[in-house]
């Protein structure tokens, strides 16, 4: 079985590579980006090309799965952030498709979902996903993809698509918090975390079963930030919502700072919270950490 991933270079590349490497079945994985993975596999084959690149067609024959990751999060280039985002990812599936690959593996996230005050909670893979109001580019982005892979699947029922909408990914680096306190915005509002190991398993399982259709992907046992502060013994510092909103706003407008918009502050606002048991019972998904573990774990990694 051969794999093509695009974005091997990135942090969730990272912790996948390791289960295709040590898999006999695997025998090959073209990785694509436009930097090398920092780590050497002897199964990886890589090509540095950008994912809008038309010869990927050409590449990607011969490859039985596409693990679709490569996707901007953050940048000070709106244009650029929906040209790769959207026109990349639309590249990269009918790219795929023309190659004859039977299997798509895609990174969503549950923001597609949106951030509203009557999202339900927990929210299933039958809810419908919604643009936020007022827009926010990762929301918008991360929508126009899985209606256009609507589209794909329609047209194309002998392909196996598999969607994963994971909650925020944890890979030991730091949060809005440190070892001793933890900043929140929305100290009532809760969050799901995941640790990324444990979504590396679910993209792997996913390689090894058929298993169309929709995955979200998150740790149990969401926490408000204040309970967070309380579990781990920290201080809890809360700035308003609307003096964040602002600061935020003038920083990025002013190039002060170049990655984060209003809209993140938006979506922090309210719950998106996602229940994964779908995962669980098709995928046989069993994650290590809950919310709370992946928290620890992620201090652990990044304090020591």
């Amino acid at each position: 079985m051969k794999v093509a991933i695009t974005g091997i270079s990135s942090k969730l590349g990272h912790v996948i590579l390791p289960l295709l490497e040590s898999d006999p079945e695997i025998t090959e994985v073209l990785g694509i980006d436009l930097k090398e993975p920092e780590t050497s596999y002897s199964k990886v084959k890589f090509l540095q090309r950008d994912v809008r690149d038309e010869s990927l067609a050409e590449e990607f024959k011969g490859y039985d799965i596409l693990m679709h990751l490569a996707f901007i999060v953050r940048t000070p280039l709106p244009k650029d952030f929906f040209s790769i985002n959207v026109d990349g990812s639309k590249n990269v599936f009918n790219s795929a498709i023309q190659a004859g690959v039977k299997k798509i593996i895609y990174a969503s996230s549950i923001a597609a979902y949106g951030s509203f005050p009557d999202n339900p909670i927990p929210i299933t893979e039958d809810h419908p996903i919604r643009l936020a109001e007022p827009k926010f580019y990762y929301n918008e982005t991360k929508y126009l993809v899985e209606k256009y892979l609507d589209k794909l699947e329609s047209e194309n029922p002998e392909i196996i698509f598999t969607r994963f909408r994971p909650c925020i990914i944890l890979f030991g680096k730091a949060l809005l918090m440190n070892d001793k306190k933890v900043l929140s915005i929305a100290p009532e509002v809760p969050f799901q975390y995941i640790w990324g190991d444990d979504l590396a398993q679910a993209f792997y399982l996913a390689t090894k079963k058929n298993a169309p259709g929709i995955f979200n992907m998150a740790g149990d046992n969401p926490l408000t930030s204040r309970e967070i502060a309380e579990r781990l013994g920290m201080k809890l510092v809360t700035i308003n919502w609307h003096v964040a909103k602002f600061l935020v706003g003038f920083t990025y407008k002013l190039h002060l700072q170049k990655k984060i918009n209003t809209g993140w502050v938006w979506a922090a606002r309210y719950p998106t919270i996602v229940d994964c048991s779908k995962a669980k019972k098709e995928l046989g998904w069993t994650p290590q950490f809950d919310t709370l573990g992946s928290i620890k774990k992620n201090l652990e990694v990044h304090y020591g």
